[in-house]
């Protein structure tokens, strides 16, 4: 029996033939090793090759005879040329056939994605001459309940050299590594995953679980309607909306018949609901604090011309406390009507118009529900989200910046990349459901994109006593300033001495953002003058990013390899921000999707042109989804809002600072009263 199988079944507790057990002969363990995968084999590899060979003197690695360098680089090149991929671990191995792979040493790429590994060619086996493999390590960590960071490394990727090398150099050469690589086909920042491939992460086991649990009592009822649909035999919108779990709104029907369709209910919704969003003072009612506006600005984009999408133009008015709508104008066009920017006609609605109210009111709520969607919901979270994490993951390895950002980037390019598909797209069932066409879509979604910037932002004040969804937002933008000053009084030292990493993480964000958008009614009204009305703390500075050319939509933090005066503040913003949006805001918007959008003709994402138009009653079904839509919608609400994995109290990957949960857990209490059930935010996007 050899010594290095000897030393494996040793270090296995197994015995050998010549042992009393009796158990295991080399060439057994031989085929058993050779029969487990590549995974299996690296870990054997790994955990146990310090047992295998003989333990080694401490050497000094400039003794060592033999040196293989070369340099890593991202797949795609920037404007200059290559990329460097730079602090990335990677280890030297020589590759073996039936038997454990031997370990030959390890460094880290520089700045420039060089590296240079020195080793001793006897450390692949008496008569062995090393067939050389570069592998490739990311870091991950972990904390301790005391804040203390454990660092791991996760193996991303290898690049076979020569076999049988008896030299004592080797130059890998230039090493192109597709790694975190930006898509270069959108003019947004989302991430290259090429067709049939997946993205370069994972998700957590237990969101697997999570999601089978969530969806597979209502799976059934779905394809169960879809077939009847395909047979020519679609059940009614009142049958598949009895099929399904209660939603909130048609309990709060059968309990108070009328209460949620109600002008009280509908302002209340706009600031709580899911539809929560900013609240602009009226403009044409310049000093009254209690007059506000909502406006969403569809005409700009192309439509289907099946479906119809007016302009929404809605006023409201504080009462006793409660938002009410007084007045809302659509800009209807014509059925059939599909280019971007087509002749309107503008219709005015109030409370004394009966039936065509109620009517306007249901066009605004749908409207509403789409907006949020592509909005609040796709744009400033998920794809928001997805350009700062592809950015992190691409800089972010020595500087401490990563312990506090990783956990909240983590899984929401997977989410992304099977929304592409799922809900927009050609066949998306925002693109199938809505007025608006894939180019539509697009568009808009360019638009809000080329909207949203770290810089200057902070929550919107409470505009009533009774905006909870402002007031937690609040609370939890403070409790997260309060957690990231800590965080840098703790790591500034060694997060200033990485600061060329940050840099890189800006120069990313930078490149790839959208070009800031602001459309014609904005830039009249609003840069370079005087308008109390617009809230400007949760909107990208105006002044600044409607000049021409248009700049790019994020702002950078730095321009430099060492902080200047205020980048160290400005890189606190950025990052509670990002956690802001990553946790609370996704939260908001995503968890209320059953309460808000659980019930076809309360809320859908679109109506469609009827015999009649589009304003009619809910008795008219000609204008409301149609059945195997309905289903789907149903289905894809009940899915977002009851599949919860990843919970930041819960911090199953133990890799968020405990004294954020700490923090959380503290004002528990106040979340509460403001209708948040803290345990259900989750830590980052990944549904």
């Amino acid at each position: 029996m050899s010594t290095v199988w000897r030393r494996i079944i040793s270090s296995l507790g197994l015995k050998s033939r010549s042992d009393e057990a009796d158990l295991l002969e080399p060439d057994e363990l031989a085929r058993w090793y050779s029969g487990l995968d590549l995974k299996q084999r690296l870990a054997v590899s790994r955990n146990l090759a310090s047992r295998v060979r003989a333990p080694r003197a401490s050497r000094d690695p400039a003794t060592l005879p033999a040196v293989a360098s070369g340099r890593l680089v991202f797949e795609q090149d920037g404007p200059q040329g290559p990329i460097a991929l730079h602090h990335l671990k990677v280890e030297l191995w020589d590759r073996d056939f039936g038997t454990p792979d031997d370990f030959l040493g390890e460094g880290f790429t520089d700045a420039t994605g060089a590296f240079s590994i020195r080793y001793d060619p006897a450390d692949a086996g008496e008569g062995d001459l090393p067939d050389l493999e570069l592998r490739f390590f990311e870091p991950q960590h972990t904390f301790r309940k005391d804040g203390r960071v454990v660092e791991t490394w996760r193996r991303i990727g290898s690049e076979r050299g020569p076999d049988d090398h008896g030299g004592l150099q080797y130059d890998f050469g230039t090493v192109r590594v597709p790694y975190w690589e930006y898509d270069p086909a959108t003019t947004l920042a989302r991430l290259l995953v090429v067709e049939e491939g997946t993205p370069p992460t994972a998700y957590a086991p237990g969101r697997s679980l999570a999601m089978l649990k969530a969806v597979a009592p209502i799976e059934l009822i779905k394809r169960q309607h879809q077939l009847q649909a395909r047979l020519g035999q679609a059940p009614s919108l009142a049958k598949i909306q009895a099929d399904y779990p209660e939603s909130t709104t048609a309990r709060m029907e059968r309990e108070s018949p009328g209460s949620t369709r109600s002008d009280a209910y509908f302002g209340e919704r706009l600031l709580n609901g899911m539809f929560s969003s900013v609240m602009d003072r009226d403009p044409e009612s310049p000093g009254d604090d209690q007059a506000f506006r909502l406006y969403l600005p569809w005409n700009a984009y192309e439509q289907d011309g099946r479906h119809c999408l007016p302009d929404v133009d809605v006023r409201l008015r504080l009462v006793e406390g409660k938002l009410l709508p007084v007045r809302i104008i659509l800009g209807m066009r014509e059925p059939g009507a599909t280019a971007p920017g087509s002749p309107v006609t503008r219709r005015t609605f109030t409370p004394a118009d009966g039936a065509d109210w109620e009517a306007a009111k249901r066009m605004a709520r749908v409207s509403a529900t789409l907006d949020v969607e592509l909005g609040n919901h796709l744009g400033q979270c998920h794809f928001n989200v997805e350009q700062y994490a592809i950015a992190a993951h691409r800089n972010l390895r020595r500087n401490p910046l990563r312990w506090l950002l990783m956990p909240h980037l983590r899984e929401v390019v997977l989410i992304n990349h099977s929304a592409n598909g799922f809900l927009v797209g050609s066949t998306g069932y925002i693109t199938r459901a809505s007025a608006l066409t894939e180019r539509g879509i697009n568009k808009r979604l360019e638009h809000l994109m080329g909207s949203y910037d770290w810089k200057g932002f902070a929550p919107a004040m409470p505009v009533c006593e009774g905006h909870r969804y402002a007031k937690a937002g609040q609370l939890f933008w403070r409790l997260l300033g309060e957690h990231i000053d800590a965080f840098f009084a703790e790591h500034g030292t060694e997060l200033e001495a990485q600061w060329h990493e940050v840099r890189r993480f800006s120069d990313d964000l930078v490149a790839h953002s959208a070009p800031a958008f602001v459309c014609r009614y904005l830039r009249a009204k609003v840069p370079g003058k005087d308008a109390p009305w617009f809230v400007r703390s949760e909107r990208m500075d105006l002044d600044a990013k409607a000049a021409e050319p248009p700049p790019k939509a994020v702002s950078a933090v730095t321009r430099t390899d060492a902080p200047q005066p205020g980048e160290v503040e400005a890189l606190k913003n950025l990052c509670r921000y990002v956690i802001f949006f990553a946790t609370f805001r996704h939260a908001w918007a995503n968890n209320l999707q059953w309460e808000d959008a659980g019930e076809v003709l309360y809320s859908c994402l679109g109506l469609r042109w009827g015999k009649g138009g589009t304003l009619s009653t809910e008795a008219d079904l000609d204008v409301a989804p149609k059945p195997d839509e309905a289903t789907e919608m149903l289905w894809i609400s009940w899915m977002l809002s009851k599949t919860n994995y990843g919970f930041i109290l819960s911090n199953e990957e133990e890799d968020v600072h405990p004294r954020l949960l700490a923090l959380l857990r503290a004002h528990a209490a106040e979340f509460s009263a403001l209708g948040l059930d803290v345990r259900t935010v989750s830590s980052r996007i990944n549904i």
